[in-house]
């Protein structure tokens, strides 16, 4: 089976400071992973990178099996990948989906949001 998203070998130095050195990390459709680790380890770093904020220095972005040049934080949502970064200001009386969504929700064709769409 195909990862659905698949890092391999990234590397992200900030002048002086490397961030990331040869990172990998496979992500299965279906599975649930969770990204730990101490302060600076680079968590925060290797996620933008794979929202298109951070350009990588050396490595690949594939998504089911297909390169991927996520030049920006569009290039990313275009590709459908969205990260959820970690907030307590999420709004209780919104579903999952809809706190992802908030303020880019999409919509039919008729400007209502499309739920469907959404929940996929």
């Amino acid at each position: 089976m195909t990862n659905l998203v698949e890092m391999s070998h990234i590397s992200k130095a900030f002048g002086g400071s490397k961030a990331l050195h040869s990172v990998s990390l496979d992500l299965k459709a279906g599975s649930i992973h969770a990204l730990m680790g101490e302060n600076g380890a680079g968590k925060s770093t290797l996620m933008k990178i794979l929202a298109g904020v951070h350009q990588p220095d050396s490595g690949e972005i594939f998504m089911s099996g297909e390169k991927l040049d996520l030049k920006s934080p569009r290039a990313a949502l275009d590709a459908g990948i969205s990260t959820v970064f970690q907030e307590h200001s999420l709004l209780p009386n919104l579903s999952i989906a809809e706190n992802m969504f908030l303020g880019r929700e999409p919509t039919t064709r008729f400007g209502s949001i499309d739920y469907p769409a959404m929940k996929r």
